[in-house]
Order: structure tokens, then sequence, then C-alpha cells
């Protein structure tokens, strides 16, 4: 799809926007395990818009057998109020080695986007998901690259607070989040031009919705979705600005498969063997080491970042023209995904375990 203005826009708006000092209030109730509480249909269905900024996203994220991986991602962008709207549709598969990351976008008119509450539908135009638990579909349809996927939960829906996070104030901008697919098989195929692949792995879902803007945000996200025979572990932790304290709005998630068995926001990261990426000259980690370390749970881990698999950058949908002026007075986020093998020992009653998971390492920074 060509290239248009209004991604100008949306970036001149995020880099606008400036958060007054203040706190970081995070998810009301904490971030606690949850096990058995799951996920209703009616905290699936999209948040009404409201206010002068607002977005939702369907994340989903499979990583295959054959190491190959990708993003698919339903986004609503709303600013100014109702005066500007968009609608997308992302698509995304990169294979282990030795060929081109395929991508895909679509702008869906606003008379295209529908919900429907029994089954959970969201439809944007000829892309759809649907399901409940266990079992949630994907439809996909480019043309020349589609995707029906179909993803079995191994896992309850969890969400890690109980309410959003809040930035300035404890009624200020808010972020909110729920981890609808922790876990799941994944099996179906995509077609891409010229072939049709049979597709088994893993997968993993969110759904994020906030009334602030990112750069205000956060200044690095770093994440983890990793995945193995038994156990699956991941974590979402964002740094707030300077003016917010710098403050973690942080969870890491456990699950042995069936169950999840533990979640928290005291853990530690340290990153470390920092590369480049060439195009932007943004750094980012290859090696992270986490650490959990309390009574009930007592976890460390290595995660290796094996292969760079794609850079999603905002200046990449910007006129060759505008890129100077939005480079010299805008903030632009930049996400880096890598291939990573997460080397883990977890200690909890009843188990002493040591495995190595494989999944996807993504790091965003704003430059």
């Amino acid at each position: 799809m060509k290239k248009t203005w209004w991604w100008t826009l949306s970036v001149v708006l995020f880099a606008a926007v400036a958060m007054a000092a203040g706190k970081v209030y995070n998810f009301k109730g904490g971030v606690k395990t949850r096990a058995t509480e799951g996920i209703t249909k009616q905290q699936l269905v999209p948040t009404s818009a409201s206010g002068l900024l607002f977005t939702w996203t369907y994340t989903f994220v499979y990583y295959l057998d054959d190491r190959s991986s990708g993003m698919i991602q339903f986004s609503l962008f709303r600013a100014g109020g109702p005066l500007y709207q968009r609608n997308f549709v992302h698509f995304s598969y990169a294979p282990d080695q030795g060929g081109e990351r395929v991508y895909r976008k679509d702008l869906i008119p606003s008379d295209q986007r529908t919900w429907q509450d029994n089954p959970p539908k969201l439809t944007m135009g000829k892309h759809y998901w649907q399901g409940f638990y266990p079992d949630f579909d994907l439809h996909l349809d480019y043309g020349d690259v589609k995707a029906d996927l179909h993803y079995h939960c191994l896992t309850p829906g969890w969400r890690p607070g109980e309410g959003p996070t809040h930035y300035g104030t404890p009624d200020g901008a808010w972020y909110d989040l729920i981890t609808v697919i922790p876990w799941a098989e994944v099996s179906g195929t995509i077609t891409l031009p010229g072939k049709t692949l049979q597709v088994h792995g893993h997968g993993y879902s969110d759904h994020n919705t906030q009334t602030e803007v990112i750069t205000s945000q956060f200044t690095h996200i770093s994440a983890l979705r990793s995945f193995g025979d038994d156990y699956a572990i991941h974590f979402l932790d964002y740094v707030a600005p300077a003016n917010l304290g710098s403050t973690r709005t942080t969870w890491i998630l456990v699950m042995k498969k069936g169950q999840i068995l533990y979640a928290t926001d005291d853990y530690q990261l340290k990153e470390s063997d920092l590369k480049q990426d060439p195009r932007r000259g943004t750094s980012y980690p290859t090696r992270i080491e986490v650490t959990i370390n309390k009574p009930e749970c007592k976890l460390s881990g290595v995660v290796k970042g094996l292969r760079l698999v794609e850079v999603m950058d905002v200046l990449d949908e910007m006129p060759g023209w505008v890129k100077p002026i939005v480079t010299t007075f805008a903030s632009i986020p930049i996400f880096v995904r890598q291939q990573a093998d997460v080397d883990w020992h977890l200690q909890m009653p009843g188990i002493d375990s040591t495995f190595t998971n494989r999944g996807i390492l993504e790091v965003c920074t704003i430059k």
C-alpha cells in the first residue's frame, strides 16, 4: 500500500505530546499469578475510543518448529478525538535462514471493522480473529500472502493487574494489557508468493489499550517469548522516561504446560553484549540475564540472541523528503527482533528443572 502523509502526522503527534513530571502508577492490584481466574469474553471486547489520543492492538506472535517466526497485529489508532482514525492489519513472516522477510499491511476503512460477541470475533476487511478458550482462529488475506492459523491454548488467559497503569497522576493517561493467550500450540497454513506452507509451533497473544503516546511512556522495552516442550517463560519490561522516575512497568510469567505457575514484577534483568543495527546504528543487547530470587520461586536464565529477524522502524513508512525533518525534531521508536535461545534453571516446591527454550527476543528504543 502506498505510503501516506498520516504516518508523518502520527510521528509528529507522538513527539509533540510531552508528559509532565510525575509518577508511574503501575497495574492496579499488582502483578500476581492469578492461576485459575482466566479471561472473560467481556475482557476481549475492544474498548470504545475516547479522548484526544487512543490506541488498541491485538497482537499474535507465532514461533514455528523450523525456527521461522512472525507477528500479526489488528490495530486502531485515533488522534485528535474523532477527527483522525486509522485501522491497520499487519502480517510478518521471517524464515529461519536464507530467505527474505515477508511483510504486508492493510489500511482498513472504519465501516469494515466489526465486532461479534459470541463467539468473540474481530473482523477488519478480509482479515479476522475469532474464538474463545481453548481455541482461537486467525485468517489473513492479502491476495498473494495468506494465513490460516489455529491457536490451541495450553494455559488459561492472564492479566498482570486488575486495572491499568497510569502516568503522571493516579487518574492520568493510562495503559492496560491482557495476555489473551500466554501459551498456545499453533498449526495451519501460511501462503507466501509461490508456495503454501503447512506450519506448526508455539504462539502467544496479548491485547493492549492506551491513551498515552508511546514516546512518553517508555525509553526502552525488552520483551521475551520463550517456548519449550514442558515450560514457557515470557517477560515484558517497560522503562519510563526520567521525568517519570525511570520506573519499570514489568512482569514475568512462568508456565508449565497446562497451568500458570508464577508471575511477579519483582525480578532483575541485566543486558549486555551490544550490537548495532547497521541501518540506523541502534544498539541492542544480544544477551540478557534474568533472575527471580524469592522463597517461593527461584529462576535464573540467560537469553542469547542468535540472529536478527526483523527491524520495525517508523521511518520506513515515510516519504523520503520528510525523513530529515522527522529525525531532527521527533523521537522515533525502533523495534528489533532476534531469534533467541534461553537456558533456564527453575526451582519451586516440587520442581528443580534445567531446560532450554527457544523463541523471540524483542527490544525497542527511542531514537
